[in-house]
């Protein structure tokens, strides 16, 4: 079975609703145009779950979090994804992400694994994202 890590940066608006920070896959999901998904990946060999997430987060966004971040993680469990697959979620409280301002790795060397980025409140996350990863966002 394999295990996936990652982060979900979370925020309040304007208006109060709490918003998270989420990307559309690219690579190996390029027909589905409304999937959005916290960034996670995959466990490599010797990590922790916290690791892994810290890891994948500047992977996938090309930012680099502080060195006290890992202390400011909220633990959000696991869910199973798939049959082959359990996801891992940690929240942080982490409002000032650009959009704009973020990149991927390349899945191939040309393709990003994660081609856009936004912010979603909780009602547009329920419309778009894996059913099973509602269990992390309802804690938030």
């Amino acid at each position: 079975m394999n295990t996936s890590c990652g982060i979900i940066p979370f925020r309040k608006n304007e208006k109060g609703e709490m918003e998270f920070f989420v990307g559309h896959p690219g690579g190996h999901y390029p027909n589905q145009k409304d999937l959005w998904m916290f960034l996670k990946g995959a466990v490599e060999d010797g990590e922790t779950w916290k690791e892994t997430a810290l890891r994948e987060f500047k992977e996938e966004t090309g930012l680099t979090l502080e060195d006290d971040v890992a202390d400011k993680l909220i633990t959000l469990g696991s869910v199973q994804q798939n049959p082959h697959k359990i996801a891992v979620a940690f929240g942080l409280e982490y409002p000032n992400i650009d959009p704009n301002k973020c990149h991927s790795n390349m899945v191939d060397g040309v393709t990003p694994e994660i081609d856009k980025y936004c912010w979603m409140t909780y009602d547009q996350i329920c419309r778009y994202t894996h059913p099973t990863h509602m269990f992390f966002y309802e804690q938030l």
